[in-house]
């Protein structure tokens, strides 16, 4: 008879373990399923981390000389800078059958190395054209920005709004 009650305690304890240890072991299982994923984000950080400081070695220096034919001189007025691009613009508009409908001389905003001399210019026509217009503006000796573009639909020409910026070196 006692060995009847010890087998049936027995058992009732591995019932218990049974439903008490199988629960936890699955969970350590997606425990360990995680554990695998967070290493494998922490190596990708970490050859991400070493890419980053070797590019920050290897950086890159501009030599002022190299930028400067690219730039507009002190020397030159604002005005003149403005007028310069606006002269661009309206020559190209007129080889390519853009309309320039309306101009304006922005304040610049000067920097501490370069000041930023802008004008907004308003154009009517094909957008192939304009596209065109854009590609000449590129080879330009001078650097210039787009600093705003917008196009506006009306029929049968578009509207394009946009805003150039020469760059003068103040050093």
């Amino acid at each position: 008879m006692q060995f009847k009650i010890i087998g049936l305690y027995a058992i009732i304890i591995l019932a218990l373990l049974r439903f008490l240890i199988y629960p936890l072991n699955s969970a350590l299982q997606e425990k360990r399923v995680l554990l695998g994923e967070q290493f494998e984000s922490y190596q990708i950080k970490g050859q991400i981390l070493d890419r980053q400081s070797k590019n920050r070695e290897e950086k890159v220096v501009v030599e002022k000389k190299d930028f400067l034919p690219h730039l507009y001189e002190k020397t030159i007025p604002n005005f003149h800078i403005q007028s310069d691009i606006l002269e661009q613009v309206i020559k190209i508009a007129e080889k390519k059958g853009l309309l320039v409908l309306h101009f304006e001389m922005m304040d610049p905003l000067s920097g501490k190395n370069i000041t930023e001399v802008s004008v907004s210019v308003r154009l009517k026509g094909k957008a192939g054209a304009f596209i065109e217009i854009l590609e000449d503006l590129e080879k330009s000796e001078k650097v210039l920005g787009i600093r705003s573009l917008e196009i506006t639909k009306s029929e049968p020409d578009h509207v394009f709004y946009l805003i150039l910026s020469g760059f003068k070196m103040e050093i």
